[in-house]
């Protein structure tokens, strides 16, 4: 061993451990090392006695079951350096008491002669905070010479330099762990020492400072590096410029070449320095940093000292790119002003290679386009593109070689049996050198985006379960290892790039803050674009106000937990080592960021602040709702959804679902399928760009089920909805395509529907469902006057609104005469033909003054005066033609009074969801007893005719059997020949009825009481007055039951043109009156106290015989209608016709039993 300078320092007994790469650690860096999960786990083991409680740790030696593993255990095939992979050995006593030897002398080493580091030292970021369990991990790191190829042979006593360093930064990758390697002093292996474990040796160190002629020694290392950076600087545009070039002669820039190309692309050593030097990010970081440190020693904003001075010679060997054998070489020198010759001797060196090529490439640039012929420079390009061609083979055997080499070394190792927990090897398991894939540095251009996403932000998403992170983390390792012809390649790889565009834990809202939630400004907000609709915005005010408070009491719950979390640190942690950390090194490896190895959650997680964390805990106690919206068509749900969208602030997509009848459309084709494509959930979250979208389910009603002809082979989409549309599971919602649960708890999901009871069961109870009814005329007014005209004012091209004036009066005659519908679409058309029309108009007056330009912002005088802007009554039949007939009110105007028994007006709620008078008549033709029924009516409809029928036969046979007059002078026969005309009558008619508008079809179980009361007026012959319409089913006892559709069917009444003045409703659907007027006077008035008048009318009407008459007085006054009620079919007749008409109509039950129909 040659002869070292004295050292003064100390000897330690240290553990050990060999690199796999060809890197020399040099004092002063921090290093951030990749490991394969297994080796850092091997490592991090052999000091779990001094880390008992740092979590990332403890549940890394968990995972390989190093945690319970035995002490005195022995390691398997060592080799001495502790690079083995077998079974890991625990530290011995003697090499913690040599840490803590090191650590003292460490300690008192930085104090020396009084040297303070000033503050301009810090050339990047200060190391982690150590505890003192991370003081205590230190290992000599010894570089690995077999890796390290030095052009002059091994030099003498290189096998015995190591650089001890103190583990300062743990981060798990997922995929492997970071290591921060604090590179704190060289040493040297002591020979002639047995030590108990072969993985730790003698160590010899010293922190050595003195140097002479510090300033002289100063400038003579400046000189010469600033001349680097010179050429380094010239070297870099250069080439940038000759790439430029290149691109520009390439593409054709406006047509012209940009001048000869500049050959230094073709130069090797060009082409390795450049990557080196621009190739990467860590480098530029570390470079610029070395550039600010001596710019500030240069400008005496920092003195140079002995001990800085040393520290910058180590640091310019680290960042300067010599090769690794001249860093091993000024690793091995001790002596601080042997160290900077050698320094000052590589900056020489390199300076000079930056010129050699210079020279050479003017050479050749010279030769190559001034001298050489065509075919020389044809050669020159293919022996290039030759070489190339020979280099790659070389590679791509080399690497075959080296696969099956691992290959048959897997398989020799697989046949001792199962795995063995603590060697690492078994059957169906490649060794841990074999399985390390994480070389990001030779990944395709094409999987980079992927590489990043699964080094980089896979670890940090919380939404992923890191059971699924392993499976995309296995995928990548295939795709990573797979040639591009593979079959597999481009489904893997189409898989992952769908992960990577998913916006995986990205969540868009309007306010920063959930306890920020506007309310006000939400309503208003809904106000503006939606007129009533009370009951869904009140729904979502309701959501808002929910998210508002949680986010109010986050606050309290994150400060809860942060105390809590403070408290945990501060009992396991202690004061911080001042030796590692006085002097700020300078960080190199693949990562910057530096995470605290206290904290488990922080290595798997993203720092989350403040803001995220308090949306973290207003989700985790929220969920968005799931919400129907069913109505008829034309009464804005769909437009609704997206007002709430835009009230939210939230992204909005539409899925169509009218006619889906595969499963697959909404879970997703299974990868295995040719062209399989994630499911309409899955795209519209990429479309929307985050995760927490409202998604509109349009027309959820029209879902087609499985194919019976196909025995359902592609499932059903509405169970599969079941899944997605409930709130207790759709935060584990599996995509097929991707394979792993994906949380849908915070999107809000808004379903359309116009028939919801055609949906099944199931899934009906899973949605929150809202009806939106059919708007009646005033609030059509409304809509039209406030909504749609402005719109069709705009989207005809007129400058001003006021240049369209339809004031209410016409606009009810438009709704009225020629438009049918429950909402306003078809409205909306019938404004936009009148704005075309008077668009037309005022372009021909516009035509007729000249200056179109000019009259379209000021129009003169004349042209005002010439185009009437009010569209007036009498011109609805020149813009939109001549209005829909009104059948039913022709109907009902031209019945004969004189013959209008027999005929009654019932309601009916069309399938547009509007109401209407429904008139039914009645013919009755002396001839059999029969029933005949015509109109397209329908099963329902024709049942309630049959029971009407039967039970009016049995009121009137009771009503004249009982009313036949007995004596005792009339014998038995004389009484039993004796038959009231009226039964006679019903014995022998024959009944026709029909209901008018024949091609529509008609059912429904509404039209009892109207057909029973048809068939008693046309036995008896008693007219039903024509201003009186009813609805309700009759039951066979008489009994008059409830029905649907009440608003509709008053909205009928109504807009009869005063043709209906009363209207006869079961008594048991008093309460849907009630609710009417509630809300038709809450519209009126705004009355905040409609809720309390609600709950005191509906308990009124809970009483058999309710006092308060307010509804009923209500419609009297605001639409002249009088509402009448029955519970029974006798009350119907007392309405009609009075008390009097059915007095002792008691059917006689006894008659009844005998009386066959």
């Amino acid at each position: 061993m040659a002869r070292y300078p004295k050292m003064v320092a100390d000897k330690s007994v240290l553990p050990t451990y060999k690199l796999d790469s060809n890197l020399v650690l040099l004092p002063g860096i921090v290093y951030n090392l990749t490991f394969t999960r297994f080796k850092a786990a091997a490592l991090l083991s052999r000091f779990k006695d001094q880390v008992t409680n740092v979590p990332i740790i403890t549940d890394l030696l968990k995972e390989y079951d190093f945690i319970n593993e035995d002490d005195d255990a022995g390691l398997s095939k060592s080799e001495g350096d502790g690079s083995s992979v077998g079974s890991p050995v625990a530290i011995s006593e003697e090499a913690i008491e040599g840490i803590r030897r090191f650590v003292e002398v460490e300690k008192t080493a930085i104090k020396r002669d009084g040297d303070v580091v000033a503050s301009s030292d810090a050339i990047v970021v200060s190391s982690p905070a150590n505890s003192q369990q991370l003081e205590q991990l230190v290992l000599a790191v010894v570089p690995n010479l077999s890796k390290i190829n030095d052009p002059k042979g091994p030099q003498p006593d290189q096998d015995k330099v190591v650089t001890v360093c103190r583990i300062v930064g743990i981060v798990d990758d997922t995929t492997s762990i970071k290591l921060s390697l604090q590179s704190l002093v060289r040493g040297f292996k002591v020979d002639n020492f047995k030590p108990r474990n072969t993985n730790e040796r003698l160590i010899e160190y010293e922190w050595n400072y003195k140097v002479s002629q510090v300033d002289k020694k100063y400038l003579v290392l400046d000189s010469r590096i600033q001349t680097l950076f010179k050429a380094v600087d010239k070297f870099v545009i250069g080439y940038q410029n000759a790439v430029t070039t290149a691109k520009d002669n390439k593409n054709g820039v406006n047509g012209k070449r940009s001048g000869p190309n500049d050959l230094l692309m073709l130069h090797p050593l060009a082409n390795a320095l450049y990557l080196q030097l621009a190739g990467s990010s860590e480098f530029n970081k570390a470079y610029g940093a070395l550039r600010k440190l001596l710019d500030s020693y240069n400008n005496g904003l920092t003195k140079i000292n002995p001990r800085s001075y040393t520290r910058l010679i180590d640091l310019i060997a680290a960042v300067v790119p010599f090769p690794n054998y001249s860093k091993l070489s000024v690793l091995k020198k001790v002596n601080p002003e042997d160290r900077s010759e050698e320094v000052i001797r590589l900056i020489e060196d390199i300076t000079s290679v930056f010129g050699m090529i210079k020279d050479n490439n003017q050479r050749l640039n010279h030769w190559f386009f001034n001298e050489a012929s065509n075919m020389q420079m044809a050669n020159i390009v293919a022996t290039q593109l030759k070489s190339i061609r020979l280099v790659l083979e070389g590679m791509t055997n080399s690497r075959n070689d080296l696969r099956l080499a691992n290959q048959h070394k897997s398989n020799i190792t697989s046949k001792g049996g199962t795995r063995d927990p603590k060697s690492g090897s078994g059957t169906g398991n490649t060794s841990p050198d074999s399985a390390n894939k994480d070389d990001l540095d030779e990944v395709d251009d094409d999987l980079q985006p992927i590489t990043e996403f699964i080094t980089k932000r896979l670890p940090q998403i919380s939404s992923i379960t890191s059971d699924s992170k392993r499976l995309l983390v296995k995928d990548y390792k295939r795709i990573k290892n797979s040639p591009p012809g593979n079959s597999d390649y481009h489904v893997l790889r189409n898989y992952l790039e769908v992960v990577v565009d998913m916006p995986w834990d990205k969540f868009i809202t309007k306010f920063k803050l959930n306890k920020d939630i506007d309310i006000h400004l939400a309503q208003k907000q809904l106000d503006e674009d939606h007129y009533g609709l009370t009951q869904v915005k009140r729904r979502l005010i309701q959501y808002l106000v929910v998210l508002k408070l949680l986010g109010i009491n986050a606050d309290k719950e994150i400060a809860e937990k942060a105390e809590a979390k403070r408290k945990s640190i501060t009992s396991t942690s202690t004061s911080s080592s001042s030796s590692a950390t006085s002097d700020n090194p300078i960080i190199l490896g693949s990562s910057g960021k530096e995470v605290n190895p206290l904290n488990s959650s922080a290595s798997s997680s993203p720092d989350c602040t403040e803001d995220e964390s308090a949306a973290t805990v207003v989700s985790k106690h929220n969920k968005s709702p799931i919400i129907m919206l069913a109505g008829p068509p034309g009464t804005g749900k769909t437009s609704l959804a997206k007002s709430i969208a835009k009230s939210l602030g939230r992204s909005f997509q539409r899925i169509s679902l009218g006619g889906i009848n595969n499963e697959s459309e909404i879970r997703g084709h299974r990868r295995t399928y040719i062209g399989a494509m994630p499911g309409m959930i899955i795209q519209a979250l990429r479309k929307a760009r985050s995760m927490n979208p409202v998604i509109l389910l349009d027309e959820v009603d029209k879902i087609i089920g499985g194919s019976p002809q196909l025995g359902r082979l592609n499932g059903d989409p509405a169970a599969a909805l079941l899944e997605v549309l409930d709130p207790e599971q759709n935060t584990l919602f599996t995509d097929h395509y991707l394979g792993f649960p994906v949380d849908l708890s915070q999107v809000m999901f808004i379903c359309t529907a116009n028939e919801p009871y055609n949906l099944s069961a199931p899934l009906l109870d899973r949605l929150e469902m809202i009806e939106v009814d059919a708007y009646d005329l005033e609030a059509k007014v409304i809509i039209g006057e406030n909504y749609l005209l402005p719109r069709q004012i705009g989207r005809n091209g007129f400058p001003y609104k006021e240049l369209v004036t339809i004031d209410k009066a016409t606009m009810k005659v438009i709704i009225d005469k020629y438009t049918r519908e429950a909402g306003v679409r078809n409205l909306e058309r019938r404004l936009g033909t009148i704005c075309r029309f008077k668009a037309v108009e005022y372009a021909q007056l516009i035509g007729e003054t000249g200056n179109v330009s000019r009259n379209l912002h000021t129009p003169s005088k004349a042209l005002v005066v010439k185009y009437d802007p009010v569209v007036h009554v009498m011109h609805l039949t020149k813009y939109l033609g001549s209005p829909h007939p009104e059948d039913t009110s022709t109907i009902m105007a031209e019945v004969d009074l004189d013959r209008s028994y027999g005929v009654v007006n019932g309601l009916s709620y069309n399938s547009d969801g509007t109401g209407s008078v429904l008139v039914f008549e009645s013919l009755g033709i002396e001839g059999n007893s029969s029933l005949h029924m015509t109109g397209r009516l329908g099963e329902v409809l024709m049942e309630s005719a049959q029971i009407g029928l039967t039970y009016v036969k049995s009121l009137i046979y009771g009503l004249r059997a009982d009313s036949r007059e007995t004596s005792i002078d009339k014998d038995k026969e004389e009484q039993e020949q004796e038959v009231h005309p009226d039964i006679e009558r019903m014995k022998n008619l024959e009944i026709h009825l029909h209901v008018p508008l024949g091609a529509i079809s008609k059912d429904g179980p509404s039209a009892g009481i109207a057909m029973a009361l048809l068939f008693l007026s046309l036995i008896l012959k008693k007219p039903v007055p024509m201003d009186i319409a009813m609805t309700g089913e009759i039951s066979l006892r008489g009994m008059v039951l409830p029905i649907g559709g009440v608003k509709e069917k008053l909205m009928g009444c109504c807009m009869s043109k005063g043709m209906i003045k009363r209207v006869i409703l079961p008594r048991s659907n008093r309460r849907d009156v009630i609710l009417e007027y509630i809300r038709q006077k809450r519209g009126e008035d705004d009355d905040d106290d409609g809720d309390a008048e609600l709950g005191e009318l509906l308990d009124d009407d809970s009483r058999y015989r309710y006092e308060r008459d307010e509804p009923e007085r209500f419609f009297q006054q605001k639409h002249g209608l009088s509402v009448g009620y029955a519970r029974e079919f006798k009350d119907v007749v007392g309405i009609v016709w009075g008390t009097e008409a059915l007095v002792g109509a008691e059917p006689h039950h006894q008659k009844l039993l005998e009386y066959h129909l």
